[in-house]
C-alpha cells in the first residue's frame, strides 16, 4: 500500500530583474532572474492551449528563508497549492532547438513542444481524461518518446497498462509504439549511435525473464537481439547501448520472504562473452539495484546492503569481479547518484534529515555543481537534460520553501535564465521552513522526521502551536522526505505546525529499520508516532490541548489507531483513504489477489486473526472519544470501500458520530474540484477542533 502525493502547480516569466554570481574556477556564473511586467525571456506558458498568447510573468530570485518578524503572512488559497501543475517537467532536445514541456490540465497531462528559435509552441500531445505522461525522452533531434497511461487513483484498476508513444517535434507521425498487454516492456537504452532505434526489454507472460529487442521509434517494429544472457532477468545496458548485465532474483514457494537466490550474468570488460557470477553475499537476504555504468563502461554502479545497515553505493569492476564500497551514510540509504559530463559519478545523495550530497573527488564537474549550488543559496540543483554538445542544460532548483524552478544554463557563458515555476502564485519568502528532527523512541530507537513551522513563528513570543501530526502512507518502503510539500505548506499557511515522523517500518533507513515495523502495526509503529507527538509537546512546539492526527492510506490507519491507543492525546482525527480492518485487508483489495501479495501481507501483518482484530480500528471504536472525519474514494481498489464500511458501520453501531466525504475517486483524490473541496473542509474541521488563531 503506497502513500499518495499531492501534485504541483505552474510557472511563467518576464524581464531580467536581478543578477547574482559565483565562480567556476576563474569564470563567473551569472544567474539571470526575472520579474513580471515583460514578455522577454526563454518561454513561459500560462494556459497550455495552442493559439494562446504566452504572457510573461513572475518570480523573484531564489532566496533563503528570512528571519522571523512580526509581519503578517499572506494567506494563499487552496487553488494556489492544489491546482495541478501546468509546468512540471522541461527537457531540452539534443540540438537545443526545442523544449519538451510536461504539463497538467485538470485531470489530463499534456506535452508541449516549444521551438526556442521561433519562440512558439509547435505541437501538443494530450490523449484524454486521466491520461498521465512520464519518461519523456528525445531519441533524436526531431523525435521524442514518452510513456502514457490512464491513471485514476493513486493505484487503481480503472486505469490502464502503460503504452510507449512517439511523435515528431512538429506533431507528425504520432503513434503508439508498444502496449503493455500479453507482454510487458521496460526501457533499456536510447542507443546513442542509432537515432531511429531504442533498446527495450520485453517480459513475456508465458515465460520467465526479460528479453532485449531493438524498437524502431518511427514505425513500432521490434527486432529480437541474438545476444541474450542465458538466465534472463532484469537487463542493464551500458552507455553505448550494449547489453552488459542481467540481474535475476528467484524465490521459491518455500523460501522465506526476501531470502531467495541472486544471480548475475554479465559481460566482462573488453569481452563479448556472457559470464555467470553467483552473488553469495545475498543468499541470506539483502537488497541490490543497478544504477548505471561509468563513462568508460568498465564499472557498474550498484546500490546494495550486503555488508552495511543502510544501502551503500558500490562499484563493480566488470574486469576483476571486485565490489568496492564507494560511499555509505550510516543513517539513511543512498537515494540518488549525480553523474558528470563524462558519465562517471561525481556525487551521491542520502537523506537522513535534509538532503546530504557527498562529492567523490575534485573535478571541473564537481566545481561547477558546487558553484551552482552556491549561486542558488544552497538549494537543491539538478540537471534534467543537456544538449549533445554539452553547451546547454536545463536545471531544476528547489528547497523546502521553493516548490521548484526551471532554468536554462549555458555552460559556455555560465549564464542561467529562468524558464518557469510550477507554482506561479506562491512566493517562497512566504513559505514555512521544514526542520529535520530526531526523536528517541521509548525503547531507545532513533527516529527521524520533520517539523514544518509557520512563517514568522517565534517560540518565545508565540508559544506552543496548534499541531497536525501528518502520518505518511505505505507504510513499508515510503517515507517522509525533506522538501516542498503543498499539503504541509497549506496547513502551515493557516497557522498550524505540521509534525511528520519516519516511524519504524518506513523506508529509506535500511532494511533492518524497515523490517522492525513488520507485524508491529498498531503497536510499536504507533508508539513511535505517539513518542514524536510527546516530543513536540515537550519541546514547546505543540500545544497539548490542540493536536489533531491525520494521514492517508496507512496514515489513515494510524490516525484512527492513534486516538484508540491514546484517547487523551489528540483532540481530533482524520482518516483519508485509510485501512481500518486488517482482516479485511487480507481478503479485499488488489494486494491479496496474487500469491506474492498474500505472502507479503502474511509477512508484514502476521496470520493470527485475533491479533489482527486487536490492532484494527474497526474492532476498537468504543475507545474513541474525539471528533472524526473519514474521507474515502468509492472507486479505490488499493483500499476499497469495504474498509470504509467496516469502520463506519462499527461507529454507527456504537452511536459514535463522524463526519465523512465520499467521492468517485481512487486511492487519493485527483480531480481538482474535489481536492479544493477536501482541503477547504479539512481547514474548517481543524479550525473547529484545534483552532489556529
Amino acid at each position: 500500500m503506497a502513500g499518495f502525493f499531492v501534485p504541483d502547480h505552474i510557472g511563467l516569466l518576464g524581464r531580467f530583474w536581478q543578477t547574482t554570481s559565483c565562480y567556476k574556477n576563474d569564470k563567473k556564473i551569472k544567474l539571470l532572474f526575472v520579474e513580471n511586467n515583460n514578455t522577454r525571456g526563454e518561454i513561459i506558458l500560462r494556459k497550455l492551449t495552442l493559439g494562446t498568447a504566452f504572457a510573461a510573468m513572475v518570480l523573484a530570485a531564489v532566496i533563503a528563508p528570512t528571519a522571523h518578524t512580526k509581519e503578517p503572512v499572506k494567506q494563499y488559497t487552496v487553488e494556489d497549492f492544489f491546482t495541478h501543475p501546468v509546468y512540471n517537467g522541461v527537457i531540452i532536445s539534443p540540438t537545443g532547438k526545442y523544449f519538451a514541456i510536461k504539463s497538467t490540465e485538470g485531470i489530463n497531462d499534456a506535452i508541449f513542444v516549444y521551438d526556442r528559435e521561433e519562440k512558439k509552441v509547435v505541437s501538443k500531445f494530450a490523449f484524454g481524461e486521466y491520461q498521465r505522461f512520464s519518461n519523456i525522452r528525445w531519441v533524436n533531434n526531431e523525435r521524442l518518446i514518452f510513456t502514457g497511461r490512464k491513471f485514476v487513483g493513486y493505484l487503481d484498476e480503472r486505469g490502464s497498462p502503460p503504452s510507449l508513444y512517439a511523435a515528431n517535434a512538429d506533431g507528425s507521425n504520432r503513434r503508439e509504439l508498444i502496449r503493455w498487454g500479453s507482454s510487458g516492456w521496460t526501457f533499456l537504452s536510447s542507443l546513442p549511435n542509432e537515432e531511429d532505434y531504442i533498446l527495450i526489454g520485453k517480459l513475456y507472460g508465458g515465460e520467465d525473464g526479460m528479453f532485449a529487442h531493438k524498437l524502431d521509434v518511427n514505425d513500432g517494429r521490434t527486432y529480437y537481439l541474438d545476444d541474450q544472457p542465458k538466465d534472463p532477468g532484469r537487463l542493464l545496458a551500458d552507455n553505448t547501448g550494449t547489453l552488459r548485465a542481467s540481474f535475476n532474483y528467484e524465490e521459491d514457494e518455500d523460501d522465506e520472504f526476501g531470502k531467495g537466490t541472486f544471480i548475475l550474468n554479465y559481460k566482462p570488460y573488453g569481452s563479448d562473452e556472457w559470464k555467470k557470477y553467483h552473488m553469495e553475499q545475498f543468499d541470506e537476504g539483502g537488497t541490490l539495484s543497478f544504477i548505471g555504468f561509468s563513462g568508460d563502461n568498465r564499472y557498474a554502479y550498484v546500490a546494495a546492503d550486503f555488508e552495511t545497515k543502510t544501502r551503500a553505493l558500490y562499484e563493480f569492476d566488470t574486469k576483476t569481479e571486485e565490489f568496492e564500497q564507494i560511499y555509505v551514510n550510516p543513517i539513511a540509504d543512498v537515494s540518488n547518484i549525480i553523474y558528470g559530463s563524462d558519465d562517471n559519478p561525481i556525487a551521491v545523495e542520502s537523506m537522513p534529515g535534509a538532503i546530504e550530497r557527498h562529492y567523490f573527488a575534485d573535478s571541473n564537474d564537481v566545481t561547477l555543481r558546487k558553484s551552482l549550488t552556491d549561486a542558488f543559496n544552497g538549494e537543491n540543483v539538478y540537471v534534467t537534460s543537456t544538449t549533445d554538445k554539452g553547451d546547454l542544460a536545463v536545471v531544476h532548483v528547489s528547497s523546502d520553501i521553493n516548490p521548484g524552478q526551471y532554468y536554462i544554463f549555458n555552460l559556455d557563458t555560465l549564464e542561467a535564465k529562468f524558464i518557469a515555476s510550477p507554482y506561479p502564485t506562491v512566493d517562497p519568502n512566504d513559505m514555512a521552513s521544514v526542520q529535520p528532527i530526531t526523536v528517541t523512541a521509548r525503547d531507545g530507537l532513533q527516529l527521524h522526521g520533520y517539523l514544518t513551522i509557520p512563517k514568522n513563528y517565534n517560540q518565545d513570543r508565540d508559544g506552543a502551536l496548534p499541531t497536525i501530526v501528518n502520518v505518511h502512507g505505505g507504510p513499508h518502503g515510503p517515507r517522509d522526505t525533506w522538501g516542498f510539500s503543498p499539503e504541509n505548506q497549506f496547513f502551515a499557511n493557516r497557522g498550524y505546525a505540521v509534525l511528520q515522523i519516519n516511524f519504524r517500518g518506513s523506508g529509506g533507513y535500511g532494511d533492518e529499520f524497515e523490517e522492525a515495523g513488520y507485524r508491529k502495526w498498531g503497536r510499536e509503529m504507533q508508539n513511535d508516532v505517539t513518542d514524536a507527538t510527546l516530543w513536540a509537546i515537550e519541546q514547546g512546539y505543540a500545544d497539548s490541548d490542540r493536536i489533531c492526527i491525520y494521514g492517508g492510506s496507512y496514515g489513515g490507519y494510524a490516525s484512527l489507531m492513534g486516538v484508540i491507543r491514546e484517547p487523551d492525546l489528540y483532540q481530533c482525527s482524520v482518516g483519508y483513504v485509510g485501512v481500518y480492518s486488517l482482516p479485511v485487508m487480507k481478503s479485499s483489495g488488489d494486494i491479496p489477489r496474487s500469491r506474492s501479495g498474500r505472502k507479503y501481507l502474511d509477512h508484514v501483518l502476521g496470520t493470527d486473526e485475533e491479533v489482527l482484530k486487536a490492532n484494527s480500528p474497526a474492532e476498537n471504536v468504543d475507545k474513541i472519544k474525539v471528533p472524526l472525519y473519514i474521507v474515502h474514494g468509492t472507486e479505490d481498489v488499493r483500499v476499497p470501500m469495504e474498509q470504509y464500511k467496516a469502520l463506519t458501520e462499527a461507529l454507527e453501531k456504537e452511536g459514535i458520530p463522524y463526519q465523512s466525504m465520499l467521492k468517485a475517486e481512487g486511492h487519493g483524490y485527483q480531480i481538482e474540484e474535489n481536492r479544493y473541496e477536501l482541503y477547504e473542509s479539512l481547514e474548517a474541521f481543524f479550525n473547529k477542533h484545534i483552532g489556529a488563531e
